[in-house]
């Protein structure tokens, strides 16, 4: 909304001195507020801080979700690069900041329950 304001011509006063239109001087102060805000609102997330803590504890045979939903487990990790093993054999190198989330001991997913009625 503010940008079609912005690119509407000047409209004249009907008071003397004063100047025509918005002018961006008077919403300049007001975008520098909105832009920080916005740079600085996942810094604040408590979900992010979260994420952090929890990563900065990452260990060897830990079992991870990646960015991209790829679940998997430490093999092996340093400053920049994490090796995760996706299947038996399979290992793939991802960024660190790509782990999205380290699942909890006794976390994982939920066990399906049998069948009611069912004999086994």
């Amino acid at each position: 909304m503010d940008l079609i304001l912005l690119a509407l011509p000047d409209v004249p006063s009907d008071k003397p001195g004063e100047q025509p239109g918005f002018g961006l001087g008077g919403m300049l102060p007001i975008l520098l507020v909105v832009v920080v805000m916005m740079l600085l609102m996942p810094l604040f997330s408590k979900k992010e801080r979260t994420r952090q803590k929890r990563l900065q504890g990452l260990k060897k045979h830990d079992r991870v979700v990646t960015s991209g939903g790829l679940f998997g487990t430490v093999i092996s990790f340093d400053e920049l690069t994490a090796t995760l093993e996706v299947a038996k054999g399979v290992r793939l190198t991802f960024k660190r900041s790509s782990i999205y989330d380290i699942e909890k001991q006794g976390e994982g997913p939920p066990q399906e329950a049998p069948a009611a009625g069912a004999k086994g």
